[in-house]
C-alpha cells in the first residue's frame, strides 16, 4: 500500500493537460510556454519580458512584479494582453523552485471568438470548462484537418517513452495546489495518488483512499446509476469522460460533482494511468434547484414577473405577465419591456428614472402607465433590481409588476370625492354662519321689544303678563344658545386643528373659575392634569361642555364633579364624573348625536355632547361613558400624546 508511484509524463503529456501554460524565471522572462498559448498570442516568445506582454486585471496592476506574483500565488488572476486585442487569460500562478508557472486558459465568451483565434478542441485541456463550448464547434465544423490532428496527438501519446522529471515536478505542484480535487488511478481504477482538495472534499485520509477505486470511495444511494455506468464504460474502453454525478463523504453525506477523466497512454498505446479532475458542483446544483423552485413560485405568482438579460431584453415571463400585457411569451422574448409597453401617456420622468436606475444597476420602484397589445392603457407598479455574478458583473435583471389600474381609479374617485366634500363642508359652514346671523338679528329685535314693553309698562303689567314676557326671554336665550351651538358644531373640522402645547390643568382651572357653579355643587381636580399638544380653543370647548353639562344636571343637595387623568404609554385617559341623576343604558349611545337631549332642563340644546364627540373624533381619540340611573355618570376621554 505504501509503494511509491511515479507520474509518467513527458512535455507533450503536460502540454496536453495544460496547453496554455507559461513558465517564467525569477527575472520574469519567458522560459517556456504551451503550444496553444502561442496560437492566441504569436508575439509571445521565449526569452521575452513577461510584463511587456501582459497587465494584471485582477488584482489590478499595470506593471507586473515579482512581489505582486508572490502575493497572489495560488489565487485566481486575470491577465490582459498589451499586444493582442481583446486577449484575456484567467488562471493562477504557482511557484516552481525559483520560477513562476502560470496555468489557465483564454477567457472566451462565444464560438465566434474561438473561430477568430483559429482554435479547435485540441487546443484545450479535457478538463477545461471552455471545452463544452468547443464541443459545439467540433460537432458543427469538424474537418479532415481536425481528424488528422486528433490522429497525430493520439500517436504522440502512444509513442511517449520517457518521463521528463521537470515536467513531472510542474504537474505535481499544480495538481497539489489546484482548488479542484484531482486523482490518479491505475488502469484497474485503483487510486494511487490524490491531492489535498480531494481529501478535504471527501473527509477521508490519504491512507483510507489509496488502493481503493473512486466508486468504492464515492458511491452513495443517491448516485445516478446511468451516469455511473456511462463513466465506467468510458473508463474501461480507454476514453475520456465528463459526467455530473454525486460523490459520497466519509460522514455519509454526499456532494454533487462534475468529474472529468482522461487516459494517459504508454508507448504501445495502452492505458498507463487515468487522470481525473473532480469539481464540487453542490452550490451550482443547489442554485439550479432554487431557480426551478423560484420559477415555479414566479409562475404561480398573481403579480407579473419578468426576467431580462444584461442588455435588458426579456428572457422569461410568467403567465400573469402574458395576461396583463396581452402578448404571448414567444412575442415577448428578446423584446425590451420599455420600448414594447410604454406609450404616449407614460410619464417621461418615470421612463428616464427607470432607464437611469437600470443603467447604474440599482434597484427601481415606480408606478407608470403601460399599453397592452390591444393598445389598452393600464397602470403598473414596478419593483426590480439587477442580479450580479461572483465578479460583480450584471448578468440579469428581474422585476415584479402589479396591475394597479383599479387602485388608481379609486384614488382618482377618492380625490374627487374629497374635493367635493371639502367644498360641501365649506358651503355648509358658510350657510351656518349666514343662517345664524339671519336668525340672531330678529332674535335681538324681539329681545329688545320685550325689554321695551316691560320698561314702558313697568308696574302696569299683570303678574301673568310679566310671567309670559319672562318666558319669551328664556326662549330667546335658549334659541340664541342653540344657534351658537350649531355655528360652533359646523366649524369643528380637522383642518382647523392648530397644534400647540396646552396645559390642561390651567385650562380646566380657568373653566371652573368662569362658569356659573351653584353653591351646593363642588368641582375638584383630583390629580395634576398634563400638558398636551393640541388646539387650546378646542380643548377648552371640550372640557367646558363636559363640566357645564355635569354641573347643570346634578339633582343632589350636595353635588360633586371630579376631573382626573391616567397616563398610558401613548395616550392620556381623562375622566369627568358627577353624582347626578345618571343616564339610562338605552340612551347612552344616543347622547352624542346632534340635538339629542334626555334632560327636562330648559337650557339644554342637545348640542353640547355632540360638539365634544366631534372634537374628540378630530383628534383621533375616543369618548365613552359609564352610568347608572340614580348613581351619577363618568365620561372618559382618550387623547393621544
Amino acid at each position: 500500500m505504501n509503494k511509491s508511484h511515479t507520474f509518467n509524463f513527458n512535455s507533450e503529456s503536460f502540454n496536453r493537460i495544460f496547453p496554455f501554460y507559461i513558465l517564467l524565471n525569477e527575472n520574469l522572462e519567458v522560459e517556456s510556454l504551451g503550444n496553444s498559448i502561442q496560437k492566441v498570442d504569436g508575439t509571445l516568445k521565449k526569452g521575452g519580458y513577461f510584463p511587456d506582454y501582459f497587465s494584471l486585471v485582477r488584482p489590478h496592476s499595470e506593471n507586473i512584479s515579482q512581489e505582486i506574483l508572490v502575493d497572489n500565488l495560488s489565487q485566481l488572476v486575470i491577465l490582459e494582453s498589451k499586444k493582442q486585442s481583446e486577449l484575456i487569460l484567467r488562471g493562477q500562478f504557482e511557484p516552481l523552485e525559483n520560477n513562476f508557472l502560470f496555468v489557465g486558459s483564454p477567457w472566451l465568451m462565444s464560438v465566434e471568438e474561438v473561430k477568430t483565434r483559429k482554435l479547435s478542441i485540441f487546443d484545450f485541456a479535457n478538463h477545461d470548462p471552455l471545452l463544452d463550448l468547443l464541443q459545439i464547434l467540433k460537432t458543427q465544423e469538424a474537418t479532415t484537418q481536425e481528424l488528422k490532428e486528433l490522429l497525430r496527438i493520439n500517436n504522440e501519446q502512444k509513442n511517449a517513452l520517457k518521463t521528463d522529471r521537470e515536467e513531472l515536478n510542474k504537474l505535481s505542484v499544480v495538481a497539489s495546489a489546484n482548488e479542484n480535487a484531482i486523482v490518479f488511478t491505475h488502469p484497474n481504477a485503483q487510486i494511487f495518488w490524490c491531492n489535498d482538495a480531494y481529501l478535504k472534499l471527501t473527509g477521508y485520509s490519504r491512507e483510507e483512499i489509496v488502493g481503493r477505486t473512486p466508486i468504492e470511495v464515492g458511491l452513495t444511494e443517491s448516485t445516478d446509476r446511468d451516469a455511473l455506468q456511462k463513466m465506467i464504460n468510458l473508463f474501461y474502453t480507454g476514453e475520456s469522460f465528463d459526467v455530473e454525478i454525486t460523490h459520497g463523504r466519509k460522514d455519509g453525506s454526499y456532494f454533487w460533482t462534475r468529474t472529468k477523466g482522461q487516459p494517459i497512454y504508454d508507448d504501445k498505446g495502452n492505458v498507463l494511468q487515468y487522470f481525473a479532475m473532480i469539481e464540487d458542483m453542490t452550490e451550482v446544483k443547489e442554485k439550479e434547484e432554487q431557480l426551478v423552485l423560484l420559477s415555479l413560485i414566479a409562475e404561480k405568482n398573481i403579480n407579473s414577473v419578468v426576467i431580462c438579460d444584461k442588455e435588458g431584453q426579456i428572457e422569461w415571463v410568467n403567465s400573469s405577465f402574458e395576461q396583463m400585457s396581452g402578448y404571448s411569451r414567444e412575442e415577448l422574448i428578446g423584446q425590451k419591456p420599455g420600448i414594447l409597453l410604454q406609450g404616449p401617456d407614460s410619464n417621461p420622468e418615470t421612463v428616464a428614472y427607470l432607464s437611469n436606475q437600470i443603467k447604474k444597476g440599482e434597484p427601481f420602484n415606480c408606478e407608470i402607465i403601460n399599453y397592452s397589445k390591444s393598445n389598452k392603457k393600464y397602470w403598473v407598479k414596478i419593483q426590480g433590481q439587477a442580479l450580479y455574478n461572483n465578479w460583480g458583473e450584471i448578468v440579469r435583471f428581474f422585476a415584479i409588476e402589479e396591475d394597479i389600474t383599479n387602485k388608481k381609479l379609486l384614488e382618482s374617485q377618492k380625490e374627487v370625492l374629497l374635493k367635493s366634500l371639502a367644498k360641501s363642508n365649506k358651503e355648509l359652514e358658510d350657510y351656518a354662519q349666514i343662517v345664524s346671523h339671519d336668525l340672531k338679528s330678529p332674535l335681538r329685535s324681539i329681545n329688545s321689544l320685550v325689554a321695551w314693553i316691560k320698561e314702558d309698562n313697568e308696574g302696569g303689567l299683570t303678574e301673568q303678563t310679566t310671567q309670559y314676557l319672562n318666558m319669551i326671554e328664556d326662549k330667546l336665550e335658549k334659541m340664541d344658545h342653540l344657534i351658537q351651538g350649531v355655528l360652533t358644531y359646523s366649524k369643528i373640522d380637522k383642518t382647523d386643528i392648530a397644534k400647540e402645547n396646552v396645559n390642561i390643568q390651567e385650562v380646566v382651572s380657568n373653566i371652573i373659575s368662569i362658569i356659573h357653579i351653584p353653591q351646593h355643587i363642588k368641582v375638584e381636580i383630583k390629580n395634576t392634569l398634563p400638558v398636551l399638544k393640541a388646539d387650546r380653543f378646542r380643548i377648552q370647548q371640550l372640557f367646558q361642555n363636559l363640566i357645564s353639562n355635569a354641573v347643570n344636571y346634578i339633582d343632589k343637595e350636595e353635588g360633586l364633579v371630579t376631573i382626573s387623568v391616567e397616563e398610558a404609554k401613548d395616550c392620556f385617559i381623562f375622566s369627568v364624573s358627577d353624582n347626578g341623576p345618571g343616564i339610562a343604558k338605552e340612551n347612552q349611545e344616543k347622547i352624542f348625536k346632534i340635538f339629542q337631549s334626555f334632560s327636562k332642563s330648559e337650557k339644554s340644546t342637545g348640542l353640547g355632547l355632540s360638539i365634544v364627540k366631534k372634537i374628540v373624533d378630530n383628534y383621533g381619540g375616543k369618548i365613552w361613558i359609564e352610568s347608572e340611573l340614580g348613581s351619577g355618570t363618568i365620561f372618559y376621554i382618550k387623547l393621544y400624546k
